[in-house]
């Protein structure tokens, strides 16, 4: 019975139709679940049917078939301000615009003739309000043939690591599947209005006219990056670590390094019952949990609002009485200690959800950790890492943050929130380790290297920003919002990623050539000295 002859659902990782070619998913649960029967939309059924019968099908014909149209007609007719296409569309019989249904398929093109990721458009359409689906759609032939994809390339696509759903919407330079877009009889000529204004604001590149002359849309983009002028009062504002992953961290005036980053910072984390790593995305609550080190003492302390205990964790492994076991995170295997049921106990209340606590603890083995980075998960490569998603640190910069929260007013002004609504975001939004203060607003992404105080750090470029930055924990609520990555998403863009900030790698070997074996340190009020060379 498990060795099935079929697929169907969401069993396979990739399929291609003109060859016997199937890749199935590798857990088992994935591999048996093909799908679940639509009973909610069985149910209703007998109300769509109403419905139908209401309207008659020529008049939803007619109705969807002109909104089609028009979406169509406008997206075919979009230039970038060099003449260059913007969209192409995928179907029989484009030309015959009105002989067409009322769902359309198309990918973006940039000014120079290379692709917007349709996960860029899918994540753009969602802060402005935009529902539509993207890939394949469960159509590998007509993905294929569309694209242009060969059975080489789709081969090729599958040994990097290329799977359905994931977000490699481009390899090779070609997209891997595309954007659509469908309208029915709810549809209103107002929703395909704001979808073609989305379009043209988010992704056609248009001159602007500024004085005598006229600057395209791009260059405003990166206007303010790179900037050579360096303030004398660049220094290091402050300090944050996190030990556990995803939980509130502490803010700390002096803090110790080693060759993971801050000593002790993402040295835990959180575990579910069935193996999942709990993160902010999954579990939000996990920001209302506070930690916070003593190293005099020894211990971690973590509070929660849900738990009337205090739990305190001895930092020295050796009392530690859990088992320890190998883990899988984001391509990279790590050796793990458990802790006992009381500790457990606490942190399943403090989430209502069994869970346990897990603690790093690699360095006690003689074999050496591998690092297997997938892309755009890991890009810090050279460096030992504990439960971080990219590097080591992620700095960010007071006026930097100073820049989008004056953006933010601005828009409040025009009234882009609703009458008296203002948004105004604290740096700890981002939850960085180090926030500088005295450069100009974005100088960071030029700097390639920097020293803070006696430490070396090599930047490793920008920090892709998600969705996790709308969260906004007041009063103990999680309230979501399209800000602030709406407005990054604005002029912060490039090639698909939303940046904000910068990651760093520690370069312990240098610090050690320069001063023997002593410990490093960082203390806020250090000088930041950046190298753009």
């Amino acid at each position: 019975m498990l060795k099935k002859t079929y697929f169907s659902g969401g069993t396979v990782s990739a399929s291609i139709a003109n060859i016997d070619f199937v890749k199935r998913r590798e857990g088992i649960e994935e591999l048996l679940e093909d799908g679940t029967q639509s009973f909610l939309n069985i149910s209703s059924i007998r109300h769509g049917f109403n419905i139908i019968n209401t309207l008659t099908t020529s008049a939803i014909v007619r109705h969807t078939t002109m909104l089609a149209s028009y979406v169509r007609k406008t997206l075919m007719e979009l230039r970038h301000e060099n003449g260059a296409v913007v969209c192409t569309i995928y179907g029989s019989n484009i030309g015959k615009v009105l002989n067409l249904g009322p769902t359309i398929a198309f990918n973006l093109k940039r000014p120079d003739g290379s692709w917007f990721g349709y996960r860029e458009v899918e994540k753009l359409a969602s802060l402005s309000g935009i529902q539509l689906r993207t890939g394949c759609f469960c159509n590998p032939g007509a993905c294929a043939k569309y694209l242009g994809l060969s059975t080489a390339d789709l081969l090729s696509n599958v040994e990097a690591g290329r799977v359905c759903w994931d977000d490699n919407d481009i390899l090779h330079g070609k997209p891997t599947g595309a954007v659509r877009v469908s309208f029915g009889y709810m549809s209103t000529f107002e929703d395909a209005k704001k979808f073609i204004m989305f379009i043209r604001h988010s992704f056609v590149v248009v001159p602007y006219i500024i004085g005598s002359g006229h600057i395209s849309r791009k260059k405003i983009f990166s206007a303010g990056i790179g900037r050579r002028h360096l303030a004398r009062s660049l220094h290091l504002e402050s300090i944050t670590v996190y030990p556990i992953k995803s939980c509130s961290g502490f803010s700390v005036d002096r803090w110790a390094l080693n060759n993971t980053g801050l000593q002790y910072d993402r040295e835990w984390l959180i575990r579910g019952i069935n193996g999942d790593i709990f993160t902010q995305k999954k579990v939000p609550e996990m920001r209302l949990i506070n930690t916070i080190i003593d190293l005099n003492l020894g211990k971690l302390f973590v509070e929660s609002p849900r738990c009337k205990v205090k739990l305190e964790i001895n930092l020295d492994q050796n009392l530690s009485c859990g088992e320890k076991e190998e883990l899988e995170l984001l391509g990279q295997r790590y050796q793990v200690q458990g802790y006992d049921d009381e500790v457990n106990m606490w942190f399943a209340e403090a989430l209502a959800r069994p869970c346990m606590l897990l603690r790093y603890c690699g360095s006690e083995y003689l074999n050496p950790v591998t690092k297997k980075c997938r892309p755009q998960t890991c890009r810090d490569e050279q460096s030992r890492l504990n439960f971080v998603n990219e590097a080591q640190f992620l700095l960010i910069s007071e006026e930097s943050v100073c820049d989008l929260n004056d953006r933010l007013s601005s828009n409040a002004r025009k009234g882009k929130y609703g009458p008296g609504q203002n948004i105004h975001v604290d740096a700890m939004r981002f939850r960085p380790n180090l926030i500088i203060s005295g450069a100009e607003p974005y100088e960071e992404d030029s700097w390639r290297r920097l020293t803070i105080g006696g430490a070396y750090f090599t930047s490793l470029g920008g920090c892709n920003r998600c969705e996790m930055i709308n969260l906004d924990f007041q009063s103990g609520e999680v309230r979501k919002s399209k800000e602030p990555l709406a407005t990054l998403a604005s002029f912060r863009r490039v090639k698909g990623k939303i940046l904000f900030g910068i990651l760093l790698r520690y370069d312990s070997s240098s610090n050690e050539y320069e001063g023997g074996n002593e410990e490093t340190w960082l203390e806020v009020g250090q000088k930041v000295h950046p190298d753009m060379s």
